[in-house]
């Protein structure tokens, strides 16, 4: 089970990625600062970086939730049919 340090941590990273891709034009660099964390503490660290990203996603679907009044199934439903067939 993981602590509540290592998943800040994740989290952390996560949001790491997700700076990268908002700020340097999306997939490409995120892909590249995601394998800059596994060339710096190699591929055991995908999981927890994985994890990371399913946390933060999990946190952003929640603030969505509270501020817009749209429920997390909602949102993913959303982006579910925004994206099929594609």
């Amino acid at each position: 089970m993981t602590d509540d340090g290592t998943r800040y941590e994740n989290i952390r990273e996560a949001i790491g990625v997700m700076t990268a891709w908002t700020a340097e034009g999306g997939a490409d660099f995120a892909a590249n600062y995601y394998n800059s964390l596994i060339d710096n503490y190699g591929v055991e660290k995908v999981p927890d970086i994985v994890a990371g990203l399913i946390s933060l996603n999990g946190l952003l679907l929640t603030m969505r939730a509270k501020e817009q009044g749209v429920s997390d199934v909602d949102t993913l439903r959303g982006l579910a049919e925004r994206f099929a067939g594609r």
